[in-house]
């Protein structure tokens, strides 16, 4: 299937407001009765298909997160996000390739219940409670070591300040689809193109939010990350994702934790590991070096006849543990000769009576 976003020529930031635009525009373009060309009412189609997701606040955020598996009859995000976490967390993910981990896609929907949604459904009265807004938190060792908390920003959909929310003035029943916000064309029934199957128009639409009542608004939030959270994690903020709507409750932001790698150490849970060069004669007599730290630089002394790959552990230079601890930094001492040239392979071939043996000799059968 053609990205929805493409097929209605929006961004995917846009707000709810450009995206009942652009599907006014277009459905009025391709509408079979106002356009015989041929393809028309397919085009139509798609079009139709691309609103009803994009123009749902819950069914666009699980197509942004979950790409077209989302659009299977049946899918529950709540759970699909269940098992995308038990195949290895955020890195894997739905789009495209049909699969998860190993997972068939398919196998899981038959497992995700009957909560079909379809065209010609109407929304209920009742308080809707608003979307989860999932995106990724990327953070540095350097923050988790400080552990000052970030600050992410976010857009979510909220009530339009221009309108209070309402979407105008002078609200009154769709002409068009007799208050249904559907429109049955042959067998397949659409949502009504004059009110973007809404049931109801305004005589003096806001045109801030061209009648929807929702604007996307940007907001900068004050995020601690946790001590002890990996890769793939997800952190989650309740009531900061999209308002709800009819006095509902707000949806909750997923944050999925991405831990950048870092040009100098290797995270191995809260332990770090660092390769520390040395040259051979510090690898043979010992010597005092500086090594860099996420806690600042030490000092640490090298002993005499350091071999490559030998460890030595500085304790609490690590990240942060639950409970106030720390992990441990783990230096991997790697000694390694100069550059061949005439001088240094002369010095080379002088040591060799330094061995006292063959250093291989235990391979011998």
């Amino acid at each position: 299937m053609k990205d929805l976003y493409k097929l209605l020529g929006i961004g995917r930031d846009a707000d709810q407001a450009t995206i009942r635009k652009a599907f006014k525009k277009l459905a009025r373009k391709y509408h079979p009765d106002l356009n015989k060309d041929k393809g028309a009412a397919d085009r139509f189609k798609e079009i139709n298909t691309a609103y009803e997701v994009l123009g749902d606040e819950q069914r666009r955020n699980a197509y942004d997160t979950f790409g077209e598996a989302s659009l299977k009859p049946g899918f529950d995000p709540g759970r699909a996000r269940q098992w995308r976490e038990a195949a290895g967390g955020f890195g894997g993910g739905f789009g495209g390739g049909g699969g998860l981990g190993g997972i068939d896609i398919e196998e899981i929907l038959k497992n995700f219940g009957s909560r079909q949604r379809t065209s010609s459904a109407r929304p209920r009265p009742a308080p809707t409670r608003g979307a989860d807004i999932e995106q990724p938190l990327r953070c540095t060792l350097e923050q988790l070591v400080a552990g000052d908390g970030m600050t992410v920003t976010i857009r979510r959909p909220a009530a339009c300040d221009t309108c209070s929310g309402k979407g105008g003035e002078g609200r009154q029943r769709c002409g068009a689809c007799s208050g249904t916000g559907a429109k049955k064309i042959g067998p397949v029934t659409f949502p009504c193109v004059a009110c973007s199957g809404a049931g109801h128009r305004f005589k003096d639409e806001c045109d801030t939010c061209e009648g929807t009542g929702r604007t996307m608004k940007e907001e900068h939030l004050k995020v601690r990350v946790p001590a002890g959270v990996q890769d793939g994690q997800t952190i989650r903020l309740r009531g900061k994702g999209a308002e709800g709507k009819k006095r509902g409750t707000a949806g909750d932001l997923l944050l999925a934790v991405h831990i950048q790698r870092h040009k100098w150490f290797e995270r191995d849970g809260a332990d770090l590991r660092l390769c520390v060069p040395l040259t051979v004669h510090e690898a043979m007599g010992g010597t005092q070096i500086k090594v860099p730290t996420l806690h600042g630089t030490i000092k640490v002394k090298i002993p005499e006849n350091t071999t490559s790959g030998q460890q030595m552990r500085i304790k609490n230079r690590g990240l942060p543990k639950k409970g106030g601890k720390r992990g441990d930094l783990y230096l991997v001492l790697q000694p390694s000769p100069p550059e061949s040239s005439p001088q240094s392979l002369k010095l080379a071939e002088a040591m060799e009576s330094l061995y006292p043996g063959d250093v291989r000799a235990d391979w011998e059968v």
